[in-house]
């Protein structure tokens, strides 16, 4: 799996998903990250229509951002992506969250009746 992490100096998440100079692209097998690639944003790309910012991404199963707006979230569901909300500044906690499950609403909720 891959996962997208909008960034702007591959540390910390960016603020704003539209706005992030690029993007941290984490390969994950079992767990485990095997491959950590940058990929950066062409402005002509993002100026160019939503689907541009996307581009770089096309190849990602999961985003992992702190906001994206109500336009970009239709434009990424629409190419079946997943799009996980953090609150996370930086990349490797909101990771660590992400193998803990604590994103996945099912994980947060009780089974109790």
């Amino acid at each position: 799996m891959k996962i997208a992490i909008p960034t702007n100096d591959g540390l910390t998440l960016s603020s704003t998903f539209g706005q992030a100079r690029g993007f941290l692209i984490l390969s994950v097998e079992l767990g485990e990250i095997i491959q950590e690639e940058m990929r950066w944003n062409k402005l002509s790309d993002i100026l160019c229509s939503p689907d541009g910012l996307l581009d770089p991404i096309k190849d990602c199963e999961v985003i992992m951002t702190k906001n994206v707006g109500p336009s970009m979230t239709k434009h990424i569901a629409a190419q079946n992506k997943e799009i996980i909300l953090t609150g996370e500044t930086f990349i490797t906690n909101a990771y660590v969250h992400f193998l803990e499950n604590r994103y996945r609403q099912e994980a947060n909720t009780c089974c109790c009746p």
